[in-house]
């Protein structure tokens, strides 16, 4: 009997929707990528670059609509942006060279460590910086 009692209480959905449920609709989206997460750093990275892509986008938007925002000043940004890209695809290659790794980049980029055609590698920033000093 008691079973019985158990087995007939149901919750009543809230009327919200859970957020496993928000992520599964999105996900079909084709302007939504999936973002596997092993560590705490890459949770921060895809809320910066959630933010970064939001941002970016509304600056593409207002630039030269609004007096703040420059032509000039939105190109800044926009390079400064794919500097930091550069800067992430050379620090992963480097770090799989060190762990002796094949680095594939993503597309759109190169390896910056990859060798050229004359068989040298490709110096790093670090590695020149070092050579210099």
């Amino acid at each position: 009997m008691a079973e019985n009692k158990n087995e007939s209480i149901v919750k009543k959905p809230s009327g919200k929707e859970s957020w496993q449920d928000r992520k599964l609709k999105k996900v079909v989206r084709d302007d939504i990528d999936v973002i596997s997460r092993k560590t705490l750093d890459q949770s921060d990275f895809i809320t910066m670059l959630n933010t970064h892509d939001n941002v970016l986008h509304r600056l593409r938007m207002t630039m030269g609509r609004n007096s703040n925002i420059t032509f000039e000043k939105a190109q800044e940004f926009i390079e400064r942006s794919q500097q930091i890209r550069e800067e992430i695809n050379l620090l992963n290659a480097e770090m799989c060279e060190l762990m002796e790794w094949d680095y594939t980049p993503p597309r759109g980029f190169t390896n910056p460590l990859e060798k050229s055609a004359g068989g040298e590698k490709k110096e790093s920033k670090k590695t020149a910086i070092k050579a210099s000093s």
